[in-house]
């Protein structure tokens, strides 16, 4: 393994995001700001960056994008897009709901705009979690493109001995059903390292020849950076490609990063 370190790094070079590919982020405790902050680097690099989602996020707008789309048609869709210069981000769902949140692009549109490389990088949100720190996925969930190159999964550290409950833990019911746990558990590191190898836990629902990022967030204290190296050691035998560790209360969010 090789360490990236603790220096100044942008977050796409610590996670190794790749202009042209469409990268899913799934978990819980930093999905839409890290799409954000991602988007951003690569639009400061010269791309053009589509930022969508295959469930429902908050309309996104200024300065997050620079413009948004409401798609009906997929190939006006695409007409448009190819006409549009780079540097751009561009925000593109379906339609708005009543609670003001943007709704997703089915799979197979993603799968195309990937194949015919309309833009530089799409970033998909592919799970909701409800504000939660920690999420286990319901049957349906993710809803992951199968052409998706990279998934993110990420995760707030300060989930760690928080008491497993809806409080915290979105679908927290279904950790007890998958892991036979008593009712009264505590999240902890092992708890997190069971469910993420459990068939039907963390990260079900990925694409075969996707490559799996890990993001551990919320590492805002020393306390909480002990906590996130012990997990992301352990992560690095799970075969995740990148563990990269965050902080978004700082300006420069990455912290420290390990790959293989």
């Amino acid at each position: 393994m090789e360490e990236l370190g603790e220096w100044t790094m942008l977050l796409r070079e610590a996670l190794g995001v790749r202009r042209g590919e469409m990268v899913s982020l799934i978990g819980a405790g930093g999905k839409t700001t890290t799409m954000f902050r991602l988007a951003k680097e690569l639009r400061d690099q010269g791309c053009k960056v589509l930022v969508t989602t295959t469930t429902k996020i908050f309309k996104p707008t200024k300065p997050h994008i620079d413009r948004l789309f409401l798609v009906d048609e997929l190939q006006a869709f695409i007409d448009i897009c190819a006409e549009l210069t780079a540097p751009v981000i561009i925000g593109a769902g379906c339609g708005v709901n009543q609670e003001g949140k943007l709704l997703g692009m089915p799979v197979a549109w993603l799968d195309r705009l990937n194949e015919d490389k309309v833009f530089d990088a799409i970033l998909v949100e592919a799970d909701g979690a409800a504000s939660r720190l920690f999420k286990i996925p319901a049957d349906d969930e993710p809803v992951i493109p199968p052409s998706c190159q990279s998934t993110i999964w990420i995760v707030a550290i300060k989930i760690v001995g928080k008491p497993l409950s809806d409080e915290w833990v979105h679908r927290s019911a279904r950790a007890y059903d998958l892991l036979g746990l008593r009712a009264d558990a505590n999240v902890s590191e092992d708890i997190i390292l069971q469910l993420l190898q459990h068939d039907g836990g963390c990260l079900k629902g990925i694409p075969l020849a996707s490559r799996k990022l890990a993001l551990i967030n919320q590492a805002d204290s020393a306390e909480e950076m002990a906590a996130a190296q012990s997990l992301g050691a352990k992560l690095q035998k799970l075969n995740f490609a990148k563990v990269v560790i965050t902080s978004y209360a700082s300006s420069e969010p990455v912290i420290e990063g390990i790959t293989q």
